[in-house]
């Protein structure tokens, strides 16, 4: 913070007006002057500082966290690998989440790969009241590296919920299996957005979730992504945009699992996939 001190400065200094009697109390006035331009002075200079710096706490920058946070995790002193495993995930919305939304859901469940070196590559595919013809790239072949993702609504996602509190699903697959499926229940999510959470971040994590299911098989940990159920305290820190993680063996197996299918045979007569509804 600066304050103008200049005029204190020359006011002090500045020659008194020829007046009658102003020759007996200039030198008083002129002391007083200079002893309250040296108490603003000092005052600024122990005040300043911390009125710099108030704004600070009382006012955090909007998104900052999310900025902090969306940065690929590290370990201490070691800085994330470089992604040089990949997996390929064919979406297929039959939800209808909006564009916007659904890659800021993306874009959070690639993070959380991304710290482990590997690299989420998205593909949108047709359903109901799209165009099939604007996408071509899901009908190329598929392998192991080749998931299938699908964002459902309640009637088709009451078909395949065991529970009624599952936001997710994933089959079971051998490493050599194309085209392995995982599903979301989008009208579970929907709902805990009407409750304050983010719907695009829990979108994100309940898909990374459920890649890691295809990877690790069914198993689930006391902590962190892969947790049986989610606490309260987990979906209002996702919301906030703060990580939760994979365990440290669960970060090398990911990574491992992902370099395993890349190095899997192609089939002879390779899988297509076209999971329109009727």
């Amino acid at each position: 913070m600066q304050f103008d001190l200049q005029p204190c400065v020359v006011s002090a200094h500045r020659p008194a007006s020829a007046q009658p009697g102003a020759r007996t109390s200039n030198g008083a006035r002129t002391a007083r002057l200079a002893r309250t331009c040296y108490f603003v002075l000092a005052f600024s200079l122990v005040i300043g500082p911390i009125l710099s710096i108030t704004p600070a706490f009382a006012r955090p920058t909007p998104g900052n966290a999310f900025r902090h946070r969306a940065a690929p995790a590290t370990t201490a002193g070691h800085p994330a690998p470089t992604p040089d495993a990949k997996l390929t995930l064919r979406v297929y919305n039959y939800a209808h989440v909006d564009a916007v939304s659904l890659a800021s859901s993306e874009k959070v469940a690639a993070e959380a790969f991304e710290s482990l070196g590997v690299e989420l590559v998205w593909v949108d595919c047709p359903v109901p009241k799209t165009h099939s013809r604007a996408y071509s790239a899901c009908q190329s072949d598929v392998g192991p590296i080749d998931l299938v993702l699908r964002i459902l609504p309640r009637h088709m996602a009451i078909k395949l919920a065991a529970r009624d509190d599952a936001l997710g699903s994933a089959q079971t697959c051998s490493e050599r299996e194309p085209a392995c499926e995982l599903s979301v229940f989008y009208c579970r999510i929907d709902e805990l957005a009407v409750e304050g959470y983010r719907e695009d971040r829990i979108l994100g994590y309940v898909i990374a979730h459920e890649v890691a299911h295809v990877l690790l098989g069914p198993g689930h940990s006391q902590e962190g992504i892969m947790r049986g159920k989610w606490t309260r305290n987990d979906l209002q820190r996702i919301s906030w945009g703060l990580l939760l993680d994979f365990t440290r063996d669960q970060s090398k197996q990911l990574r491992y699992a992902v370099l395993r299918r890349m190095k899997q045979p192609v089939l002879d007569n390779p899988t297509r996939v076209n999971l329109v509804a009727p």
